[in-house]
C-alpha cells in the first residue's frame, strides 16, 4: 500500500482546511470570470456547448434528449454516454441559457479543487494543501478545457477527486462507490475503472472489491459501445469507432508504437503529464489512472486528441495532483536520502513548474483590460439576435449558435442533412469556420433547392438571410 498514511477521518465544514475553500473560490471565481469574457466577446470554440445546452432543455421539458445541432432527430446519448448529466437539470430549468452551463462547469471543477486540496492538505500539510491545490487549480489541463467551454467530463472531475480522497484515506468501499459513478459520465471512463478497481485491490488487499469494481467498469464499457449507444445511435453504430485504428493497431502493433512515440504532439502530451509531476506520478500507483485515457487517445487516428488542447486532458488532472502527493508520501520513506530531500521540495517543484507555464495558457487573458473591451463585431453579433425572431427555426454555423438557442429558436447546425426548411440563415464569414467566404443567400438555395432568400443583415462579417420562398 505504497503512499498510504493514516488521517484524521472526522468532517465538518469549519475543521475543512483554509487551502481548500481559497482555491476552490478562486478557482470558481477566475474560470467564472473567463466564461464571462468568452461569453461577452461571442467566442465559440465549438458547438459542444449547444450540444448540452439542447440536452438540458430537453430534460428540462421532461423529453428525450434530441438534440437539433447534430441532426433533426439526433438523440445525443447515441452519441456519448453521459446520463448522469440529468442531474444538472434543475439548475437549467432555473436559468435557461448556454451561459449556465458555463457557470456551472467552473463550479464543478471548483468542486474537485478542494477535494484535490483536502488530499493535499490531509498527506503533506498545509504547505502542501497550498502548493499542489494551486497547482491543480490552475493547470494546464484544468485550464485549456475551460477554454472550450463545456463537456460532460467536468462532472467526472468532481466525482474521481472524491474517489481519489476516500482511496488515500483507505475508505476503500466508499471510494470504489463514487468511481463508479465515472461509467455514467462518459462511455471510456470505464477503461479508466478497470485501473481504478485494480489499484483499489493492491492498495487494500481487498480483491474481490477490485475485482468487482474493475468488472463493474469492463461491463459499463462494452456495453455502451457494443449494445446502448448503436442501439440509440441513429446511423446503428458507434460514432466514435471510427476514430480508433484497432485494426491496424493488432495487425501491426509495433508500428502503432513506433508511430506514437515518433508523433511530436502525443509525446508532448504525455511528457507534459509527466513533467508537471516534477516525475513524481512515476512513484504512485495511482500514475496508471493516467494511461487508459491516454491510450485511447493515442491510438486514435484524429490528431485533435493527441495535443495538449481542448478537453481531453481535464479527466487526467484530478489522478495526476493525487498521484504527486502519493509518490511524496513514498518517496519520504525512502532509503535515499536524495529521494528523501526530493519529497521535501516536491510540492514546491510542482507548484514552481505550474507558475512557470503559467502565461502560456488561457487564464492570462485575465490580466489584459483591453481584453474585457467590446467593438464593432459583438455589436453586430448583438444586431443578428435581434434580427432572428423568437421562435424561428434557424440554420446556423457555430459562431453565434450558443446564443441564438435563446428565445425558444429552434436551432439547426447549417447544412445537415435532414434538417427542416429553416426560416433564417446565420452566416459567421469570419469565426463561423468556413473555408471561404459564403453568400447567406445562395446558400440557403443550395442548402434547400428551390427556395428563395433575402439578406436583411450583412455586417462585420456576419449575415443573416431569411427564407422568402
Amino acid at each position: 500500500m505504497s503512499g498510504s498514511v493514516g488521517v484524521r477521518r472526522g468532517w465538518g465544514w469549519v475543521r475543512q482546511p483554509p487551502a481548500a475553500w481559497v482555491w476552490s473560490a478562486l478557482a470558481f471565481v477566475a474560470y467564472w470570470l473567463y466564461a464571462t469574457l468568452q461569453w461577452r466577446r461571442f467566442e465559440s470554440p465549438s458547438y459542444d456547448l449547444s450540444i448540452f445546452t439542447q440536452m438540458l432543455a430537453r430534460y428540462a421539458a421532461f423529453e428525450a434528449p434530441i438534440v437539433t445541432v447534430k441532426g433533426a432527430d439526433y438523440n445525443v446519448l447515441g452519441d456519448h454516454f453521459h446520463p448522469l448529466l440529468v442531474i444538472l437539470t434543475p439548475i437549467y430549468a432555473a436559468f435557461p441559457s448556454a451561459y449556465t452551463l458555463l457557470v456551472l462547469q467552473a463550479l464543478l471543477v471548483s468542486v474537485s479543487v478542494f477535494f484535490v486540496t483536502k488530499i493535499a492538505h490531509e498527506h503533506l500539510g498545509s504547505t502542501g494543501g497550498w502548493l499542489i491545490g494551486g497547482a491543480y487549480a490552475f493547470s494546464w489541463g484544468v485550464q485549456n478545457a475551460m477554454s472550450v467551454q463545456f463537456h460532460e467530463v467536468a462532472l467526472g472531475t468532481p466525482i474521481l477527486a472524491i474517489s481519489l480522497w476516500l482511496l488515500l484515506r483507505e475508505r476503500w468501499v466508499p471510494a470504489a462507490i463514487w468511481a463508479g459513478l465515472l461509467v455514467f459520465i462518459k462511455e471510456d471512463l470505464g477503461l479508466t475503472l478497470i485501473v481504478f478497481g485494480l489499484v483499489l485491490a493492491a492498495r487494500s488487499g481487498r480483491w474481490l472489491l477490485g475485482a468487482l469494481l474493475a468488472a463493474w467498469g469492463a461491463g459499463w464499457f462494452l456495453l455502451t459501445i457494443g449494445v446502448i449507444l448503436p442501439t440509440i445511435n441513429a446511423h446503428g453504430q458507434y460514432d466514435h469507432s471510427r476514430n480508433l485504428s484497432t485494426g491496424s493497431l493488432l495487425a501491426d502493433p509495433f508500428g502503432a508504437l513506433g508511430a506514437i512515440l515518433t508523433s511530436d504532439q502525443r509525446m508532448s502530451t504525455a511528457l507534459l503529464v509527466v513533467m508537471c509531476t516534477g516525475l513524481l506520478i512515476l512513484r504512485s500507483n495511482l500514475g496508471l489512472l493516467v494511461l487508459p485515457t491516454l491510450g485511447w487517445r493515442f491510438i486514435s487516428s484524429n490528431e485533435g486528441h493527441w495535443g495538449a488542447g481542448w478537453h481531453y486532458s481535464l479527466i487526467l488532472m484530478p489522478i495526476v495532483y493525487a498521484a504527486v502527493v502519493d509518490g511524496i508520501v513514498a518517496l519520504q520513506k525512502s532509503r535515499s536520502a536524495f529521494l528523501r530531500a526530493y519529497a521535501r521540495h516536491g510540492a514546491v517543484i510542482v507548484a514552481t513548474f505550474a507558475v512557470a507555464i503559467a502565461n502560456q495558457l488561457p487564464l492570462f487573458e485575465l490580466r489584459d483590460p483591453t481584453q474585457w473591451q467590446t467593438g464593432p463585431r459583438q455589436a453586430s453579433a448583438r444586431k443578428v439576435l435581434q434580427t432572428v425572431p423568437a421562435g424561428a427555426i434557424v440554420s446556423t454555423d457555430v459562431s453565434l449558435m450558443h446564443y441564438l438557442l435563446a428565445d425558444d429558436r429552434q436551432v439547426y447546425f447549417v447544412g445537415t442533412p435532414g434538417n427542416p426548411v429553416e426560416d433564417y440563415l446565420v452566416i459567421d464569414n469570419r469565426g463561423g469556420g468556413w473555408s471561404a467566404p459564403v453568400d447567406a443567400v445562395r446558400q440557403g438555395g443550395v442548402i434547400h433547392p428551390g427556395t428563395q432568400w433575402e439578406l436583411v443583415l450583412n455586417e462585420n462579417g456576419y449575415q443573416v438571410a431569411r427564407r422568402v420562398a
